[in-house]
């Protein structure tokens, strides 16, 4: 039981503060009959609207509710003051005494703030009392909320007053905007961010306009770029939206590069620390201890973002060290990766132009450097690359690349490993069109780590196969292999071995690819791995097929299965049941039980083996006369296919299909093609794994291409050749061959320069 704010009679309701509508009405009467006058309540009234942060306004108010001390807590520029002045404007009247904002931003000694506190509340000093004392006195019996206003820089002074006050005054409530943390108990941060995306495009557009009335608002894609590139921050968005007046919006992004020149604000009227990027940025850095100044500055170096193990590493940072910088608001933490965090691009850009006049960005680069060696290095060691490493790589791929620029015009050895770990992670994201690039000017450097060039000569041999460049893959392993009594590791001449015979099958070799696998088995098996002799007795295997070798195929396979289901993940358990399959086929025994449980184990992954069981599958259904469903899984193994495949598998895929079209109509055929081409991955995927064909998925219009075909179709209105596609999707020029037989196929036409006139008007 509680009593009622207004009568004090017994309210039932345990939540409710009023025992009746008639008291809460009464006591709404007398809060606006107490609530003081616009001028005693002071509160900043803004000289434009305000658009968004609706959500946090929301949040603050319902914190409010429960908590008496709430600090507003966000980097320079995120709009602290503004969202303080606006939820001070609109919770006032739920205060018995209103609201008294306080700006601290002027003051820079730390006794003014109790003097400014008292000045805002109506409180005067007298001889022989302590100002705090004055304090409690006027505001001990009051419900009021004060807003104190740019804490950071007086951040004792503020802690020491707020917890007086708030022990001493039941019904005060303190909100404060800072970049620093009050660190006060009972303090409820708040978070104040980058703006939503749609948000920061409204401010810009809103903003543009009232200094260009005439802004056409329509290129949102160029404004959410700004936009982006200047952390969505109100600040920065609103100082580059005003340039709209004398700059085309191309020109504002070109100049974002010099950004604190280009955004330098002639605004009158305003506190310079808002009013420049330049000097609010500056004002948080002055804040900073030397130690703190220091770390900040190397930070600098890392794109990407960093961890405390990278941030020790580059800058000399501790964790507590990290603590501090994150609650001063210079750096911050990665939504969703706990442990991780990143300077804003605006803020980094400062902190790298800090860095440079300093004269320490060669040794922080070099220790970024260092570090990402010591990362790689795991790399050439083992033969069955780690997937914690590829893992950890991956994660700094922007650190690498950041790193990889800065040896660029050097000749230091080391960046033979960067760049080679560097295409290692991105084909593993599926992204390597500039890998081959990259390692040959890498290569041209002479000399260097023997094991380094071994690796990057590997990699590149790897990336030359991928796109169907026989000969240079096969030169290139070759190179690898020779450097194996140089550097003396066997893990690292195993793996060009497996190199040379991959390049080797490509070129169309099939014994002599046997014959380097067989001798890459032999010094795999004295590494003592099982995992690794298992990958390489599949390697075996599948050259075994190639050449017609089924009996050596089969034990091969039977002594690797036990290896692999003890000591291999579910992705590569699927290539060797792959294998299995096929040599299925060649015994013309069945083989679907092999390719659906190949396709099972990769249901939720994305793996290049997946288009192989696929087509396994399709190729299995059509052998035994289910035609529909063996075309459909064609059509769906080819737009989940990212590459060529291997020839010897290709030719066997293609010469099934051929059998299958010419057995059906062919109006029949290619339309069972393109239903399984136009399916949803998952849809796709249930069916291949047994379920039913899903209906309603073919599109009625002639504009049934996938969204791949659609961007090839829309390239070739450019003249581009099916090289310059490739390049340009980063997929391979077979596969943008294919795409093309697609297209024409659908739209039942002949020649390019016909798929060219169509996409001229039906696509954007």
């Amino acid at each position: 039981m509680t009593a009622c704010e207004s009568c004090g009679d017994t309210v039932d309701n345990g939540a409710a503060r009023y025992c009746s509508n008639a008291c809460r009405q009464r006591a709404y009467r007398q809060r606006s009959r107490c609530a003081p006058t616009e001028s005693a309540n002071d509160l900043p009234h803004p000289l434009d609207g305000f658009i968004g942060r609706e959500d946090e306004l929301t949040g603050i108010t319902r914190l409010l509710r429960h908590s008496r001390l709430i600090t507003l807590l966000g980097p320079a520029g995120a709009g602290k003051t503004r969202i303080a002045a606006e939820l001070a404007g609109r919770v006032r009247r739920r205060f018995a005494h209103g609201v008294r904002f306080v700006d601290l931003g002027e003051l820079n000694r730390p006794e003014l703030v109790g003097q400014a506190v008292a000045s805002a509340i109506g409180a005067s000093e007298e001889p022989g009392r302590q100002l705090v004392d004055g304090l409690v006195s006027e505001l001990r019996d009051k419900d009021l909320l004060l807003v104190l206003d740019n804490c950071e820089h007086l951040v004792e002074a503020c802690g020491e007053l707020v917890v007086r006050l708030l022990r001493r005054c039941g019904g005060l409530r303190v909100l404060a905007t800072s970049r620093e943390m009050l660190r006060l108990p009972g303090e409820m941060i708040f978070p104040i961010g980058e703006l939503p995306a749609a948000d920061a495009v409204q401010l810009f557009v809103e903003r543009a306009k009232a200094v260009a009335p005439g802004f056409d608002a329509t290129d949102d894609e160029t404004v959410g770029l700004i936009c982006t590139r200047l952390d969505r921050m109100p600040l920065a968005v609103e100082l580059a939206a005003k340039l709209v007046r004398v700059l085309p919006l191309k020109d504002i992004v070109d100049g974002l590069d010099d950004r604190f020149a280009m955004l330098a604000s002639t605004t009158r009227g305003i506190d310079a620390r808002h009013r420049d990027l330049l000097a609010a940025i500056e004002w948080s850095y002055e804040l900073l201890d030397p130690a703190e100044q220091a770390v900040f500055r190397a930070l600098s170096v890392l794109p990407g973002g960093f961890g405390f193990d990278l941030a020790a590493a580059v800058g000399g940072a501790t964790v507590p060290l990290m603590s501090t910088l994150e609650s001063k608001s210079v750096i911050a933490p990665i939504p969703d990766r706990p442990g991780r965090f990143r300077q804003l691009e605006t803020v980094r850009y400062f902190a790298r132009r800090k860095l440079d006049e300093s004269g320490e960005r060669p040794a922080a680069i070099e220790r970024l450097v260092d570090w990402l060696t010591t990362l790689a290095t795991p790399l050439i060691e083992t033969f069955a690359t780690s997937g914690d490493a590829l893992e950890r790589l991956t994660v700094e791929l922007q650190n690498l690349l950041a790193g990889l620029d800065f040896l660029s015009d050097t000749d230091d050895e080391r960046q033979l490993l960067l760049v080679s770990a560097l295409v290692r992670c991105r084909q593993r994201l599926g992204i390597a069109a500039d890998g081959c690039e990259r390692l040959a000017t890498a290569l041209r450097v002479p000399g260097g780590v023997p094991a380094y060039r071994a690796y990057a000569l590997e990699q590149a041999s790897w990336l030359a196969a991928w796109y169907d460049d026989e000969q240079a893959a096969l030169g290139l392993a070759q190179q690898a292999v020779e450097l194996g009594p140089s550097h003396g590791s066997t893990p690292l001449h195993s793996r060009a071995l497996q190199a040379l015979a991959f390049a080797r099958q490509v070129c169309g070799d099939h014994h002599a690819a046997r014959e380097s696998f067989a001798e890459c088995l032999r010094h795999v098996r004295a590494l003592g791995e099982p995992l690794c002799v298992a990958l390489c007795l599949n390697n075996l295997a599948w050259s075994q097929l190639l050449v017609g070798d089924l009996g050596g195929a089969q034990e091969s396979i039977t002594e690797a299965g036990p290896l692999y289901r003890a000591h291999a993940e579910p992705a590569r358990q699927a290539a060797l049941l792959h294998t299995t399959g096929v040599l299925a086929l060649l015994r013309d025994e069945p083989a679907t039980e092999h390719f659906t449980e190949s396709l099972r184990l990769l249901e939720n992954s994305s793996s290049m083996i997946q288009p192989y069981a696929l087509e396994g599958l399709a190729v299995s259904a059509l052998r035994v006369g289910d035609y529909d469903r063996g075309l459909r899984l064609m059509g769906f193994a080819s737009s989940v296919r990212t590459g060529a495949g291997d020839p010897w598998w290709r030719d066997l895929v293609v010469d099934a299909l051929r059998d299958a079209m010419d057995r059906l109509p062919e109006r029949r055929a290619d339309g069972l093609l393109a239903d399984g081409r136009d399916v949803p991955v998952d849809q796709g995927l249930r069916y291949a794994l047994g379920g039913d064909w899903p209906t309603g998925n073919r599109e009625t219009t002639d504009c049934a291409l996938t969204g791949r075909q659609l961007g090839v179709a829309a390239l070739l209105v450019e003249g581009l050749t099916n090289r310059q596609i490739a390049g340009r999707l980063r997929i391979s020029e077979r596969t943008v061959e294919t795409h093309l037989d697609h297209i024409r196929t659908k739209l039942d036409l002949r020649s390019r320069a016909q798929v060219a006139a169509w996409a001229a008007t039906h696509t954007p």
